[in-house]
């Protein structure tokens, strides 16, 4: 991320002047890594992040609520003893390094006026929040690692000191500044901006020295990126494309692909981070699932395998019981010591069979050995039948919600998937279960005044069939997993446009998607049953019709 102090010194500037004279009204922590202040500010209530995050390490605004953990953490209540109440008076960057120092006035318990300073250490896997007192850490968010700790001292009670400098020069030091840059003798000035300017990302390198080509000396450089680096046309903006994709106080004319425009750098920012943290949540959830049920898959596969190979095995377990029969009709004729014999099978138009035998043992312990086998084979298909038969079923089961957990596109999404996982066993119970959720909504699409809905999960599909009319339309892909879609036929005759559009949508939310032309099955709901015990999405059907559509998503048809 670009967060350098370029960056923060413009985001520092933009704080001070929003949150100047905000009062802290609430202070809270919904994770390790992230303090929320709410302030009452003179246009209204704002909620502050700071974060030390290592790949989201920020100070910005945000609208996103987080819930809070039952318990707090220990720099959460530090931080609620010391700032509740208090004003902020400044927000600024510290000399040009990637802190943000915020300074509040309050009342300690004595009523007496204090100060507390809070500095917004944003330094990638190092960023770090300190509150001080007087120049004393009271508190910090993490403890410094073994390789900072011993250079620098974070614990409470120490005095506050700087990260150790970096051997740079700052653009304020104007005659070491031009010293330095003098040095530069040609070749690649954003590499040398880089290595030797304090505070720039190379994004940002990259972007003074397009600014400050051409130049004639050194002089002239350095007035020319002082002026960059202190007094840019502000232009915030979210842009760039792969790992350039950032959040830009000025347009960067280096960075391309395509770019969204803010009023505000804190707009800017809290926009691209509350999509980034959304991003980032429905990944782990998704990944989540995704484990558990590919898990349960493989598992499954393998038992499949197994019962395979074992009902394959015993395929000729009839033939046991007739070797039995056949030396138990010529048990006369066989004599003890026997390696094998060939008898004329009665079954099979007298056909001679050769059948092997046990040494050891006489004619009549042969037959009762085969006896014995054919009885066990014959109780281990009786087993297995009816139990591949449930692995199979729970396999399907299982591939319908891998198809519901990949087209999810929301993280709203994953919470019916989550809620029947765990009605059918397969994943915990919640500790703490909410006393109402709001149901997600259906995908819905409007045909020429027809509305069409479309399950996006097997809870969904449960919901959406059971509360159709019984005159409604009910759609699902003939041999395939699929959403369930229902067509509201407003109690008359349902187009054939309608019927194709709706057959084209179930088709492309189903495991055929990429065919081309698919089966999809259309009935009344009323033909329509869900089998006593059956799981989430489980319906059999009659008086069905079917059609062959290519899939299609018609989001020019989607409410």
């Amino acid at each position: 991320m670009a967060q350098d102090a370029f960056s923060l010194l413009h985001v520092a500037r933009e704080l001070n002047d929003l949150l100047k004279g905000a009062k802290v009204n609430k202070v809270s922590q919904p994770d390790k890594d992230d303090v929320y202040l709410t302030l009452h500010t003179f246009t209204g209530n704002k909620t502050l992040v700071l974060s030390a995050n290592a790949e989201s390490c920020r100070v910005c605004f945000t609208s996103a609520e987080k819930p809070n953990p039952k318990t707090a953490f220990g720099f959460c209540m530090l931080m609620r003893k010391h700032l509740l109440g208090s004003i902020i008076e400044n927000v600024e960057l510290v000399g040009f390094e990637r802190i943000i120092r915020l300074t509040f006035a309050g009342r300690n318990d004595f009523k007496e006026q204090v100060k507390k300073v809070l500095y917004a250490e944003i330094m990638g896997k190092y960023s770090n929040l300190i509150l001080t007192e007087n120049g004393v850490i009271l508190g910090c968010l993490k403890n410094a690692p073994l390789d900072v700790a011993t250079t620098r001292v974070t614990l409470s009670g120490a005095k506050y000191q700087l990260p150790k400098p970096q051997d740079k020069i700052e653009l304020t030091d104007k005659n070491t500044a031009i010293s330095r840059l003098s040095a530069f003798s040609g070749g690649d000035l954003a590499k040398f901006l880089f290595e030797n300017v304090k505070g720039l990302a190379f994004s940002t390198a990259t972007e003074a020295s397009e600014k400050c080509k051409d130049f004639e000396n050194a002089e002239d450089l350095y007035e020319r990126l002082f002026n960059f680096v202190y007094e840019p046309k502000i232009s915030p903006n979210v842009g760039g494309e792969g790992k350039l994709r950032d959040v830009y106080v000025c347009d960067y004319s280096s960075i391309l692909g395509d770019k969204i425009y803010y009023q505000t750098i804190a707009k800017a920012y809290e926009d691209f981070y509350t999509n980034k943290d959304k991003n980032k949540a429905f990944t782990l959830k998704k990944k989540l699932l995704l484990d558990k049920v590919n898990g349960l898959i493989k598992k499954l596969c393998k038992k499949l395998q197994t019962e395979s190979e074992k009902l394959l095995s015993c395929k000729d377990c009839d033939l046991l019981q007739l070797k039995g029969e056949l030396i138990t009709a010529n048990i006369y004729r066989l004599k003890a010591g026997a390696k094998s014999c060939v008898l004329e099978n009665y079954y099979d138009e007298y056909k001679p069979i050769e059948i092997s035998l046990d040494e050891r043992l006489t004619p009549s312990q042969n037959a009762q050995r085969y006896f014995k086998k054919y009885a066990k084979e014959k109780r281990t298909i009786e087993i297995l039948v009816p139990q591949k038969a449930q692995t199979e079923k729970e396999l399907a089961y299982l591939n319908t919600v891998l198809l519901f957990i990949n087209q999810a596109r929301e993280i709203a999404e994953f919470k019916d998937v989550e809620d029947e996982l765990v009605s059918i066993g397969l994943l915990p119970k919640p500790k703490f279960k909410p006393k109402f959720t709001e149901e997600s909504p259906y995908r819905v699409f409007e045909v020429d005044g027809y509305i069409i809905k479309c399950g996006k999960n097997n809870v969904q599909n449960d919901r959406l069939t059971q509360r159709a009319f019984k005159e409604d339309l009910w759609l699902h892909t003939k041999n395939y997993h699929s959403a369930h879609v229902i067509v509201e036929t407003k109690g008359g005759e349902i187009p054939d446009k309608v019927i194709q559009v709706a057959a084209e949508i179930c088709a492309f939310y189903s495991d055929a998607k990429q065919g081309a032309k698919v089966p999809v099955d259309y009935c009344f709901k009323k033909f329509v049953k869900k089998p006593s015990g059956a799981k989430p999405g489980s319906v059999i059907y009659t008086d069905y019709k079917t059609c062959y559509v290519s899939p299609s998503p018609h989001a020019d048809f989607a409410r």
